[in-house]
């Protein structure tokens, strides 16, 4: 299909105060993980006014809404995440949280009202759609994975949805501007814990007990050379401990100690044998010692890897809506983890950055800060970015239907 650019941003603009105001309250009352019942009832009551239908309750808190276009049994999916994090926020804007230690220090806000309002743009082009639109509003991304469960639940069915686009707003890029990583974007991820047994006893008398303080010392220094020595230097694998508990008294031998951390990866191979190697240190550290451990894993979240066919379509799409001035390649991933490579794994997908830097700042605050504030501007970007997008993705998607 071909669409006007003037009349589409037109209809972007029309939408984008509307979009503002409702990101502002979701930042006034954000709900952490596994608790976003208030803002899954604020999202309900917007589709409702908008004649979208939708299915809540789903994997949680999250929501399931469709635009029904042409082809009702074919379309394309857009998500976007809407939990909050345990933080204090410590900006001085008017819309700051009322909840006390809960914050958008994510931008899950905005992803939300930018899905909003591209929801609304695209309902008003639903006549014309070739295809239909699946728009998945997340919960739990911070926690456990709310994408794994939406499509364990069949949001990816009836329409069958064969591709998905997502976005997040990133501060170390101007607002206006959009941002592709070509294939690996993000890293799989993997926490471990680990807790070293030995025997306490009176500080003055160590050869009473085992210390079982020294080994996991041991292994906490030790867990650096699986990086260095066991795995590829060539293939990025990150190895963090970032928890660490042992002992009561200062002069008592501790006869426990326990650590967590986590093991990022880009590619996915690498995961099990960083994994035994880890195993195998800790194991035969504690037995040097003369201790026990037990290690365990729990694996988080996969690679987030983006499709280069649809890379291809909207780049050329957001190069018309935006400029290609506007239009940023990084070839570096980011360690990072996120749960939309799910829908990666699951279907297509194709995850971008939006900027959200303003005008002449030099050091904004990350995401995760307490004093994340990101330029607005970005909504707007984010609206028309995922319009254009997913007009591109059905036009040539609908070619093979």
């Amino acid at each position: 299909m071909t669409y006007d650019i003037n009349h589409l941003k037109e209809l972007v603009n029309q939408v984008y105060d509307e979009a503002v105001t409702f990101r502002r309250s979701l930042h006034m009352h954000p709900e952490l993980s596994e608790h976003e019942e208030e803002t899954a009832a604020a999202i309900c009551r917007r589709l409702d006014s908008l004649g979208i239908r939708y299915s809540s309750g789903i994997a949680g808190n999250g929501i399931s809404a469709v635009i029904y276009g042409k082809n009702p049994n074919r379309g394309v999916g857009i998500r976007a995440d809407m939990d909050a994090l345990p933080l204090t926020e410590k900006t001085d804007v008017p819309f700051k949280s009322v909840n006390p230690g809960v914050m958008h220090a994510c931008g899950h806000d905005i992803h939300t009202a930018i899905l909003l309002g591209t929801a609304q743009v695209l309902n008003q082009m639903r006549d014309c759609l070739p295809g239909s639109v699946r728009l998945f509003f997340q919960p739990s991304e911070e926690t456990i994975g709310g994408a794994k469960q939406m499509i364990e639940a069949g949001c990816l069915e009836a329409p069958r949805i064969d591709s998905v686009i997502g976005l997040h707003v990133d501060t170390d890029i101007d607002a206006g501007d959009v941002e592709f990583i070509p294939g690996h974007m993000n890293a799989a991820s993997t926490e471990f814990s680990v807790t070293v047994k030995g025997k306490s006893c009176h500080g003055a008398h160590p050869t009473d007990g085992i210390d079982a303080l020294l080994p996991a010392c041991s292994m906490v220094t030790g867990l650096q050379s699986v990086i260095t020595r066991r795995m590829s230097p060539v293939d990025p694998v990150l190895i963090t401990v970032g928890r660490f508990i042992s002992g009561t008294k200062g002069n008592i031998i501790s006869g426990e100690a326990e650590f967590s951390g986590i093991i990022r990866v880009l590619d996915m191979k690498n995961m099990p044998p960083a994994k035994k190697y880890i195993s195998d240190m800790c194991t035969s550290t504690a037995e040097a010692y003369g201790a026990t451990c037990v290690v365990n894993f729990r694996d988080s979240y996969p690679s987030l890897e983006n499709d280069a066919v649809l890379l291809s379509w909207v780049k050329d799409a957001f190069s018309q809506v935006l400029g290609k001035d506007h239009i940023k390649i990084n070839e570096k991933p980011s360690l990072g983890a996120d749960d939309f490579s799910y829908f990666c794994h699951q279907s297509r997908g194709l995850y971008y950055n939006i900027g959200a830097r303003r005008p002449g700042e030099t050091r904004p605050f990350p995401i995760h800060s307490d004093r994340f504030n990101p330029d607005e501007e970005c909504i707007r970007t984010g609206i028309i970015t995922e319009t254009a997008a997913v007009l591109k993705i059905l036009q040539e998607e609908s070619k093979t239907w």
